[in-house]
């Protein structure tokens, strides 16, 4: 009985098993990899913060002011307010459809400044909505902001 108990004595001793120097560092490394993933996950959820004059740019967009008409396939676009427009975006709509179109070139519309810009709008569009791009600061960058459709003007065509 002595030689089969001193050969499983010796099997037992046979085999490794992970220290627990090493099983501890794979935990850390594991744990430390999926806080990465998780930060980097989460990162995408949480937008840029833009400012213009000191202030969250979605605040800016209900102080923009700003006249538009359309005719004969001309924008011409008044800033009444103290707030530049940077830009336009034009939102074509017709029953069931619309479409976003950005001017070609930046407009730049400081306050009291006008503009005027060929926009085509061909096809049975019942109105347009023209929504202004404010220009503001993210860290040392200029980022473009476009401001919600309910700042915009709507016109009949």
């Amino acid at each position: 009985m002595e030689i089969s108990s001193e050969k499983s004595r010796e099997k037992i001793k046979s085999k490794k098993a992970v220290s627990p120097v090493v099983s501890t560092v794979l935990l850390i490394v594991i744990v430390v990899i999926l806080a990465i993933i998780i930060f980097l996950w989460a990162r995408g959820f949480i937008k840029e913060k833009v400012e213009k004059f000191d202030k969250p740019i979605e605040m800016i967009c209900s102080e923009v002011n700003f006249r538009a008409s359309y005719i004969g396939g001309k924008l011409s676009i008044v800033n009444r307010g103290n707030v530049p427009i940077y830009n336009l975006n034009v939102k074509k709509e017709k029953p069931g459809t619309s479409d976003i179109i950005s001017l070609s070139r930046p407009i730049n519309l400081g306050a009291g400044a006008s503009a005027s810009e060929s926009v085509p709008v061909s096809g049975d569009y019942e109105k347009i909505i023209i929504i202004p791009v404010l220009l503001g600061k993210s860290g040392n960058k200029n980022k473009q902001y476009t401001c919600p459709e309910n700042n915009g003007v709507e016109i009949e065509l």
